[in-house]
């Protein structure tokens, strides 16, 4: 956090230039209630509950730079005479944008506007303005001359192109391009374009992902065999040869320095509703003010990360991350762990004849301290929360909607509340139904008025899915169940050697803590936990898996090494905090309805999450410990 803080701090004494497409992007949220039928076309019109208006392309860039700490911000671009191009300016200048620079195009040019219309948290086709523009030679002109008089300004100069129909055209792109090389050690050139990527040679590119396999495929047309990203991110700095960064969406970034040396950054795991509309800009921004304040290429990606991690959690908005919002994300971030791993299972290498995967080989030592998640890793009492969540989240966002609403919207919804279970399992029940209270006012079908807290959600959940254990629990109760019906294979017996050889033990649940304790308690292993059984307490800010781990942090003695610490858990929640602090993360892909092998759908999340080995349940602990060497 303190290297977080000094790196942007050195962004204050930065000057940039930001030349490119500017454009306006207009938002509508429409909704059906006080429509009413024109009396001119017959027709149903729909009503507008919220408008704004941002910055978009080269102007997003620019504002971005400014919120994120610059000194200075020069744009230079091209507006049209009409109140759009009035209202681009005003909003420019008020981020402290220096607007100076920008020429205004009489005939033929309208503003660059990008009307995005919503309805039910579902975007409509987009209307846009500015498609049939053709720039004048006088305004290339004036641009590269002004741009060439203020060059010994600035630390560095970002080229953006967006517009398939900007002013981008032939002459502009000669005249820049001798500009870079004129002024290549004057200062740091930095391109991001969406046509133009083997253009401006002599400065350092920035393109997804998309963009640089379709241009290796385009340049290699005899059909060479398309690289991974690291082999991709190699070639274009070989084709270039210049630095070059390839974002890689929600996996994060890879780069290649001046000195030829891969760099990269995970992607970091962000739960609830994503508008990546704008993130590219935002990592942009922080790429550019690090690395011309003097940074690293690796501190570059970092910062870039962390700022279109920022700009992706703001809704139907092209995000602006603050420095502050960028310190927040950076403090503890939850990285995505080897995602070319988690998404293909082929790559895979398992422990000689046996069903354990090794993510990271290691040794760790026999445990001194186990921490165990409870649900799905010892307990199946609770085995089925997750349609009964997948129900609540859908009908609690759809209302009175349920039951008119398309298909394809249905659709969208069962996508969105899946991801939502899927990256929310393992925390608190109460954080789960702040996600869901935001995604049903995003989405719009119930009024405001409506809504209803993370409590009472939660309250709706916990009474569906508490009267499913309590029937479990009665049939324990009668003998009609056994132990060995509501656990996962061999977590009993392990629970009771690791006790016997004097490993202390903690049971972290995002249960409710009472819940959790009376049903360890009921199923008889409460005792196992000479640490500790802990729940949530209805504290978002108290999770407490995090709160056991950082406690046993605080407590270790210096005879106990991090990676005798384990922790057993089938959620990628424990596993984050796990990999944060060095401990040795056990994932269990454990098939809940069978109580023993393995449940496909784990492993991605577990991967991701951090593990380090994966068993499909505890009756693999023979073959671990003869892995992890604990007899020796």
């Amino acid at each position: 956090m303190d290297n977080l803080n000094k790196l942007i701090d050195k962004f204050q004494g930065t000057s940039i230039a930001v030349i490119g497409d500017i454009g306006l992007d207009m938002y509508y949220f429409l909704t059906d209630e006080k429509s009413e039928i024109s009396l001119e076309t017959g027709i149903s019109t729909n009503s507008v509950t919220q408008f704004k208006h941002e910055a978009g392309g080269a102007g997003n860039v620019a504002i971005n730079l400014k919120t994120l700490g610059a000194s200075r911000v020069d744009i230079y671009g091209v507006l049209g005479i009409d109140p759009f191009g009035h209202s681009l300016k005003s909003i420019l200048k008020k981020a402290g944008v220096n607007c100076n620079h920008i020429q205004t195009q009489e005939a033929d040019w309208n503003t660059h506007v990008y009307h995005k219309v919503y309805k039910n948290g579902l975007e409509e086709p987009r209307y846009d303005i500015g498609n049939f523009n053709q720039v004048k030679p006088l305004i290339v002109e004036a641009l590269l001359k002004d741009l060439e008089s203020n060059l010994k300004n600035y630390n560095a100069v970002i080229i953006n192109e967006q517009i398939i129909h900007g002013y981008h055209n032939e002459v502009f792109q000669q005249g820049l391009s001798s500009l870079i090389e004129k002024y290549e050690k004057e200062c740091l050139w930095i391109t991001d374009c969406r046509h133009l990527n083997d253009v401006y040679n002599r400065s350092i590119r920035k393109l997804n992902i998309q963009e640089a396999r379709s241009l290796f495929t385009g340049i290699n047309k005899k059909g060479k065999t398309l690289p991974d990203n690291k082999g991709i991110a190699k070639w274009l700095n070989s084709h270039w040869n210049k630095a070059v960064v390839v974002t890689l969406g929600e996996e994060g970034a890879i780069a290649v320095d001046h000195n030829g040396e891969i760099q990269e950054v995970a992607g970091i795991n962000l739960v609830g509703q994503k508008d990546t509309v704008g993130a590219g800009d935002a990592f942009l921004a922080g790429l550019t003010l690090t690395l011309a304040s003097g940074s690293s290429m690796k501190e570059a990606l970092k910062i870039g990360n962390f700022s279109a991690s920022v700009s992706v959690t703001k809704l139907h908005e092209t995000g602006h991350p603050s420095v502050n919002e960028v310190l927040k994300m950076g403090a503890s971030p939850d990285y995505r762990y080897m995602p070319e791993l988690a998404k293909d299972a082929r790559k895979a290498r398992y422990f000689e004849n046996t069903a354990i995967e090794i993510i990271i080989p290691k040794k760790a030592g026999f445990p001194r301290v186990a921490i165990f998640d409870h649900d799905g890793t010892i307990s199946t009492l609770r085995q089925g929360w997750d349609p009964i969540m997948k129900e609540l989240c859908i009908k609690a966002i759809l209302g009175n909607s349920l039951s008119t609403v398309s298909m394809e919207k249905l659709k969208k919804i069962e996508v969105a509340a899946v991801e939502m279970i899927e990256k929310t399992t393992g925390i608190q029940t109460i954080i789960q139904m702040h996600h869901l209270m935001d995604m049903v006012r995003s989405f719009g079908f119930v009024p405001e008025g409506q809504i209803l807290t993370p409590l009472e959600y939660k309250q709706i959940y916990n009474k569906k899915l508490i009267k499913m254990v309590d029937e479990r629990i009665n049939l324990f109760k009668k003998g009609q169940l056994n132990l060995s019906d509501l656990s996962i294979k061999g977590s009993i017996q392990f629970l009771e050697f690791l006790k016997n050889n004097n490993v202390k033990m903690y049971l972290a649940s995002g249960t409710d803590q009472e819940d959790v304790r009376r049903e360890a308690k009921i199923l008889g292993y409460s005792d196992y936990f000479d640490g500790g059984i802990f729940g949530s307490i209805g504290d978002i800010n108290s999770d407490p898996k995090k709160i056991v781990i950082e406690t046993i942090v605080k407590e270790l003695p210096k005879t106990i090494k991090p990676e005798e610490c384990y922790v057993f858990g089938d959620g990628p929640v424990e596993m984050r905090e796990s990999a944060k602090r060095g401990f040795t993360g056990i994932g269990l892909v454990s098939d809940e309805k069978r109580r023993f092998g393995i449940n496909p759908e784990k492993r991605s999340r577990l991967i991701l999450g951090g593990a380090q080995i994966l068993i499909p349940d505890f009756s693999w602990i023979p073959s671990l410990s003869e892995y992890l060497g604990w007899g020796k």
